[in-house]
């Protein structure tokens, strides 16, 4: 097992000093203290969480794996919340959930997923990743304005179907931290098949790797350790055993907090054998598919 001060502690102050939004206090840096060295604490420095396979891009080395898709779906509404609400009945702090895609904002029940969360006590930010092709209407857009320290990430490809200045300035017009990242390369993830890669190597590769401390992925009632784990899972490129956690299990609360610290500090990830990031080959970000 890899560290929990590593994995969970240092993480969840990054992600609320330099990531998150908002005013930092004192009295905000003790609670989050509080809940990660409490006995029995489950805190998360982010819980990403997969609306939809759909996409309004097609990028041809995308991590995330969302053009392989033969049938994108919408995941229901209702089963989001119920999923996000199961989490974080046995959390004390989540610093972060990002809503992610695909692409977000093509999510028809994306408003109901929004009020569900916006104002929870446990959630310290709301966070939405975009390619900005779809800006969303006013009506969303004051829904995500309402929520606690709301963000939108806009990844800018240089696609010429992105609005990214248009939403950058909707943002900035309705008071919602709008951060640009104008992203020229991305390191190759490559394709399906397993690498056959031995227990040291793929331990070295994903303590190395950001997904070992952020980006944990709900999707269809399982935490994964990474985006690209819950895609490869879902599209049955993998078993997932390994690399899930079932939250529609029966538990204790006790028991919950336990496996799941069990979890986030895993050593390995069986996913790594289906990535080449190690080799951080770069290549140009947002490449289409015709």
């Amino acid at each position: 097992m890899a560290s929990y001060f590593d994995r969970v502690f240092k993480p969840c102050y990054r992600e609320y000093l330099q990531v998150i939004p908002g005013k930092k206090t004192i009295g905000g840096c003790f609670k989050l203290l509080w809940n990660l060295i409490k006995p029995n604490a489950l805190t998360y420095p982010d819980l990403v969480c997969v609306l939809t396979t759909h996409c309004s891009l097609k990028c041809k080395h995308c991590n995330n794996l969302i053009p392989c898709y033969k049938e994108p779906y919408h995941v229901p509404a209702d089963e989001i919340i119920s999923d996000i609400n199961t989490v974080l009945s046995h959390t004390d702090i989540c610093v972060k959930l990002a809503l992610l895609g695909g692409e977000p904002f093509v999510y028809p029940e994306i408003g109901k997923v929004i009020d569900a969360f916006k104002d929870h006590p446990k959630v310290m930010c709301l966070d939405f990743a975009t390619n900005a092709t779809v800006i969303p209407n006013d009506e969303i857009l004051d829904k995500i304005a309402s929520a606690k320290n709301p963000k939108i990430i806009i990844s800018d490809y240089g696609v010429s179907t992105q609005k990214v200045k248009e939403f950058a300035e909707v943002c900035r017009k309705k008071g919602i931290f709008c951060e640009v990242c104008e992203d020229k390369t991305w390191r190759l993830a490559g394709g399906t098949e397993c690498r056959n890669k031995d227990r040291d190597k793929l331990i070295k590769e994903y303590d190395s790797c950001y997904s070992s401390r952020y980006c944990r992925t709900l999707l269809n009632g399982k935490i994964y350790t990474c985006a690209r784990a819950a895609s490869l899972v879902d599209m049955g490129y993998m078993d997932g055993a390994h690399d899930s956690f079932d939250i529609r299990k029966e538990r204790t609360d006790k028991e919950f907090r336990k496996e799941m610290r069990e979890f986030l500090t895993i050593d390995y990830a069986e996913a790594c054998n289906y990535c080449d990031h190690d080799k951080k080959i770069a290549i140009p970000a947002g490449e289409q598919l015709p």
